[in-house]
């Protein structure tokens, strides 16, 4: 049993709750004092010693403490943050919704690993009282404020993430806000309506929270001015409108007693004689950072391995503002594993830019584009890699791996091995090529990526993936997670080897024993992916809202449907009545999103060539 003295029963609560799956029956007396800045532990067999800055220092503290205690009668420790602000931002608005019991258990994670805030990026999924069209799944203000509470004991700001430009395709769809419509996921720019739809929407969005730093968003709205803005208004330069924007936004914000960040990207982008997102070219004058209001600058960045292009773009960054901060990302999205590979490549080289050029707050973005087909627990390792760089100048993947365990309590094995699902480079997987996804939507009779899976050996690497996921051992409360990913691992292999039996029945020579063979490959397809589906419900179900699933259950079971419909074609063509027409096309590369060594497709984009309805 550890003893903790020094903390009020809040802090005490915490503490446990954060130490809960790394005590063991161990004795040990911790004694709690705040001090500088950082961390500094001490341990003498019975005896230990805690000193702490902030609340998120003794968080993590603690963490560290319980993990190193578990094998280490004594030991020395100090840790120092070398950033202001180590930030997650946790996507709840791409399908999946976590539940509040979800984030609350995110929370105490990254308090153990030493963030100190949480950006809840939230799009339309949250109540605004006067728009009862916006959102779906959304949470209530009261669930917003019990988050925000509960990360406040963990030293943990929850910070609310929005959009104030685009990226509101969701909620513009419905025809109650067509008065505040440029474009599908633009607002009408300088609209009366508008105003008054953004003082609602900022007024409820920082209601429920307990700080005043709110995201206004402002991203990627390359449409900006170009649908009904340019009917009723003409042609206006997207600069401009921006600018106009951002200014009425701010000065919302500052009425609310709110301070405002912004992403950055549209600013290089607008300026650039090639359209193009930092664009190297681009500087900006003392009197154009003048115009700008009081906002911050939030430099996203997920794709470069090479740490002098993040310095080259905070240097332009500064040229825009004082406050810059740097997002990176943890490959969450477009896939159904994470991109583990890229992913360290990327925030390794992100990070010691960052603190080369002195930057203050970082931000660990989790995206879950395309259907949130990856667990938020798929994030963990991810979520440590990141808050590595908060304590160690050499960060080496053994130690992020060691770091993992002790604050975890479990083995990094697992995570690393998420990687396999869509790594066939032996390097990093630079170009985000999705294999299992595509394999795994990929039609039994179009079989449009057979070119470009053809050089890869699928079946050899899956089976090492699946006897390599039999020995990985994880906490109690990812036990459904191992449970879908080596079930996943299993699906993907039955599809491959049914995608090459259906595939050899459009050859001259086929007979009837290839029918048989490739009948039961698509029905050894079909029992996979009938557990799969079953194992996704329990999975999300333990993580995330019902909204959402309606969508996978429209994926996996079209899958599941289409191998009955295979089955019956092939039982047609034994019989004569059907040529199996779709196997005699002629076999190219997949034309789209091919520049890796496989290729990289989103679900509508590998399922079929038509256009899907929804």
């Amino acid at each position: 049993m550890i003893v903790w003295r020094g903390l009020d029963a809040s802090q005490l609560q915490a503490v446990q709750k954060v130490c809960e799956p790394l005590n063991s029956a161990m004795e040990l007396v911790v004694t709690c004092q705040q001090g500088a800045a950082g961390v500094q532990l001490q341990r003498h067999d019975g005896q230990a010693t805690l000193t702490y800055g902030s609340t998120a220092d003794l968080m993590h503290g603690a963490a560290e403490l319980c993990g190193r205690a578990q094998n280490e009668p004594q030991f020395e420790l100090q840790q120092r943050p070398r950033f202001k602000v180590l930030a997650a931002m946790l996507d709840v608005a791409r399908n999946g919704v976590p539940t509040v019991v979800m984030v609350k258990q995110m929370i105490e994670r990254l308090a153990s690993m030493g963030y100190n805030e949480l950006w809840l990026y939230l799009e339309d999924l949250f109540e605004i009282p006067e728009e009862p069209y916006f959102g779906r799944g959304r949470y209530r203000q009261s669930e917003l404020h019990e988050i925000a509470v509960y990360g406040d004991k963990f030293g943990v700001t929850v910070v609310p993430a929005v959009q104030t430009l685009a990226h509101l395709h969701n909620a513009l769809k419905w025809d109650a806000h067509m008065a505040v419509k440029d474009t599908d996921d633009t607002l009408l720019v300088g609209a009366p309506e508008t105003t008054q739809f953004l003082t609602h929407l900022l007024q409820a969005a920082s209601a429920p929270f307990t700080t005043n730093k709110i995201h206004i968003g402002m991203d990627e709205a390359y449409q900006l001015g170009r649908g009904r803005y340019l009917d009723q208004n003409g042609f206006t330069d997207q600069e401009t409108l921006i600018l106009q924007q951002l200014k009425l936004v701010v000065s919302l914000t500052q009425q609310l007693g709110l301070q405002a960040y912004m992403w950055s990207d549209l600013w290089f982008t607008f300026a650039s004689a090639k359209h193009e997102m930092y664009d190297p070219d681009v500087h900006f004058d003392s009197a154009f950072k003048a115009s700008l209001p009081p906002v911050g600058q939030v430099y996203w960045d997920y794709y470069h391995e090479d740490e002098q292009t993040y310095r080259d773009r905070f240097a332009q960054h500064f040229e825009l503002s004082d406050d810059v901060a740097f997002a990176g990302g943890i490959w969450t999205w477009s896939a159904l594993a994470p991109n583990q590979s890229k992913m360290l490549a990327t925030i390794d080289a992100g990070l010691k830019a960052a603190k080369a050029s002195q930057i203050e707050q970082v931000v660990a973005t989790m995206w879950f584009d395309d259907g949130a087909e990856v667990p938020v627990s798929a994030a963990w390792y991810g979520l440590q890699a990141f808050a590595t760089y908060q304590y160690h100048d050499d960060v080496t993947p053994e130690v992020i791996d060691e770091a993992y365990q002790l604050t975890q309590g479990e083995q990094p094995a697992f995570y690393r091995l998420l990687d396999q699902f869509d790594n066939f480079t032996k390097t990093v997987n630079v170009d985000a090529d999705n294999v299992s996804k595509i394999v795994l939507y990929e039609d039994l009779m179009l079989q449009r990526y057979r070119a470009n899976l053809a050089p890869i050996d699928i079946e050899g690497q899956y089976q090492q993936l699946i006897d390599a996921l039999d020995q990985v051992k994880v906490r109690a409360a990812n036990r459904l997670t191992v449970t879908f990913y080596h079930q996943l691992a299993q699906t993907v292999l039955v599809k491959q080897r049914a995608l090459k039996a259906v595939a050899a029945l459009g050859a001259a020579d086929a007979d009837g024993r290839q029918a048989h063979r490739a009948l039961a490959a698509v029905k050894a397809c079909k029992l996979a992916l009938q557990q799969l589906l079953v194992d996704f419900r329990l999975l999300w179900h333990q993580q995330r809202r019902g909204n959402g699933f309606e969508i996978i259950d429209v994926r996996l079971g079209g899958q599941i449907t289409r191998c009955e419909t295979v089955i019956w074609r092939i039982d047609e063509w034994l019989a004569g009545r059907d040529e199996l027409a779709e196997l005699h096309e002629p076999v190219l590369p997949m034309d789209k999103r091919n520049n890796g060594l496989v290729g990289h497709g989103l679900y509508k984009e590998i399922v079929s060539a038509c256009e899907l309805s929804f």
